[in-house]
C-alpha cells in the first residue's frame, strides 16, 4: 500500500513583499510598472494555478502598504491602536490620527468600506492608471491640507481621523490584522490546504469583532473619549466622509438617541458616497433633521457630477435606490465603482464640506429640484426585454437570414467603430 506524507503536499508559494523584488517600480508620475516591461502595469494573472496568483497579490499589497504608509507618516499622520493601550503583539486595529489632532479646531474622519485595506481607496488605480497617491488616501490628506492653506488656516487646527473598517481579521503570525479577502493570502502548509479556519478566539479583535463595531469604538476612543492629546478637542467641530457599507455602520451609529445627544451638536457634515441606508429606517428626529439640513448622498448616474437627482424623501421617478434622507447628487457618468467614486469626484465633496464649515451653523441645504429618468417605452430594445424577433423583426433561422446584408451591416459598424475598412476589417 501507498501512503501519502504531509510532507509531501506541494508547498505554499512564497513571495516578497518588496516593489522591486516583484519586478516592479514606481514611475514619474506615481504609477507602478513593470521593470522588465515599463509600458505594462501590475499583472495578476501569473500562473495557472489560482494560488500562485493569490499569493502574489497578497505581497503585493503589502509592498504597497508600506508605501502608502510612509506617506501618510510623512504627512503628519499617526498610528493609534484600538482598543487603546493594547500592545503592538496583541490583536488591535491600527487607525490613522493626526499628530496634533489635541490642538484641531475642526476634524475629518473618514470611513471606507470594509473590504480595503487601511489607507487604501481603490487598487484598480494603486496598480494601473492614477497611481498610488491618487488610489489611496494620501490624496484626500493632501487635498485637506491644501484646502486648509488656501482659506489661511493653520495646519494644526484641522484634524484627520482615518477609520480601518476593513482589516478587523487578526492573523497572529504576521501580528496584523487582514481584509475578508487578504485572510485567504495568508501563507497556509501547503498550496492545495482549503484555507484558515476562522477562530473567534484567535482571529476576532476586541471591541472591533464587525465594522459596526469598529464605528463604535472609533467614536468612543477618539471623538467621545480616548487618551490625553490623541484625542478630538470637546470643541472642534466634524465633517464626516464615508463610503460605501462604512457609510451604512456610521448612519447606524449616529441613530441613536443617546449618541446622538453627545455628538449631534458637533456635526458639521455628513457625506454619503453610495451607501445604501434606507431614511425610512431613521428613527432619531435628530439625526433625520440634521440629515436633510447639512447632508449629502453622490451616487453612480449618467448625469454630469453634480446634478440633482432627489431630495431627502428621494424621487420615485427615478431608477434605483435615492431614499437617502438627504439630497442625491450625480457622481457623473465616468464613476463605475464605488471605490473609486471618492477618487473622481473628490474636488466636489472637499469643496461642498468646507463650504459647510465656513457658513457654520447658517448653514442649511438648498432646495433641490429633481426629474425623474426617462422610463424606457414598450417597444424599446433593453437588456431586460431583448430578444431576437425584436433586434430583428423577425425570428432568425438559416431560412431568412440575408448573409450578404448581414455582413454589410457588421462591416459598416466595424469601419464607423475603429477606423478600419471593410477589406480591412475582414
Amino acid at each position: 500500500m501507498f501512503r501519502r506524507r504531509w510532507s509531501g503536499l506541494p508547498p505554499d508559494p512564497q513571495f516578497p513583499s518588496d516593489l522591486t523584488e516583484l519586478g516592479y517600480f514606481v514611475n514619474e508620475i506615481d504609477e507602478i510598472r513593470s521593470i522588465a516591461n515599463p509600458d505594462y502595469y501590475f499583472k495578476y494573472f501569473i500562473n495557472k494555478n489560482e494560488r500562485w496568483n493569490e499569493r502574489q497579490r497578497f505581497a503585493f499589497n503589502e509592498a504597497v502598504g508600506k508605501i502608502i504608509h510612509e506617506r501618510l507618516t510623512s504627512l503628519g499622520l499617526e498610528t493609534l491602536r484600538l482598543p487603546l493601550g493594547t500592545p503592538p503583539t496583541e490583536p488591535h486595529v491600527p487607525i490613522r490620527i493626526s499628530s496634533t489632532l489635541a490642538q484641531a479646531k475642526r476634524v475629518v474622519l473618514f470611513f471606507g468600506e470594509s473590504c480595503q485595506e487601511s489607507g487604501v481607496l481603490s487598487h484598480r488605480v494603486i496598480g494601473r492608471r492614477g497611481g498610488i497617491n491618487k488610489g489611496s488616501l494620501v490624496s484626500l490628506v493632501q487635498g485637506l491640507k491644501k484646502q486648509q492653506a488656501e482659506d489661511g488656516k493653520k495646519d494644526e487646527e484641522l484634524g484627520i481621523v482615518l477609520a480601518n473598517l476593513g482589516e478587523l481579521w487578526w492573523w497572529p503570525e504576521g501580528k496584523r490584522g487582514l481584509t475578508p479577502r487578504g485572510r485567504h493570502g495568508v501563507p497556509m502548509a501547503s498550496c492545495v490546504h482549503l484555507g484558515r479556519w476562522h477562530d473567534k478566539k484567535v482571529n476576532e479583535i476586541p471591541l472591533n469583532r464587525s465594522p459596526a463595531q469598529h464605528v463604535k469604538c472609533v467614536f468612543e476612543s477618539v471623538v467621545l473619549g480616548g487618551e490625553e492629546g490623541k484625542k478630538v478637542p470637546d470643541d472642534a467641530m466634524l465633517d464626516i466622509i464615508a463610503v460605501g457599507d462604512g457609510a451604512d455602520e456610521v448612519e447606524k451609529y449616529l441613530d441613536q438617541e443617546e449618541v446622538w445627544a453627545k455628538i449631534g451638536d458637533r456635526l458639521n457634515s455628513f457625506v454619503n458616497l453610495n451607501g445604501n441606508y434606507s431614511a425610512t429606517k431613521l428613527t432619531c428626529n435628530g439625526f433625520k433633521k440634521f440629515m436633510e439640513d447639512r447632508a449629502r448622498a453622490y451616487m453612480m448616474h449618467n448625469s454630469p457630477l453634480g446634478t440633482p437627482l432627489a431630495g431627502p424623501a428621494g424621487n420615485p421617478g427615478m431608477l434605483g435606490f435615492t431614499t437617502y434622507g438627504c439630497p442625491v447628487y450625480s457622481a457623473g457618468p465616468t464613476v463605475l465603482y464605488v471605490e473609486t467614486m471618492l477618487i473622481e469626484i473628490m474636488p466636489a465633496v472637499l469643496e461642498w464640506i468646507c463650504q459647510v464649515a465656513r457658513e457654520g451653523k447658517n448653514y442649511k441645504n438648498e432646495e433641490v429640484h429633481v426629474y425623474g429618468d426617462e422610463v424606457p417605452k414598450e417597444d424599446d430594445i433593453t437588456w431586460a426585454n431583448w430578444s431576437e424577433d425584436k433586434m430583428w423583426g423577425e425570428t432568425m433561422d438559416d431560412s431568412n437570414v440575408d448573409v450578404e446584408k448581414l455582413g454589410d451591416m457588421v462591416a459598416k459598424v466595424v469601419t464607423e467603430k475603429e477606423g478600419l475598412s471593410a477589406t480591412e476589417g475582414w
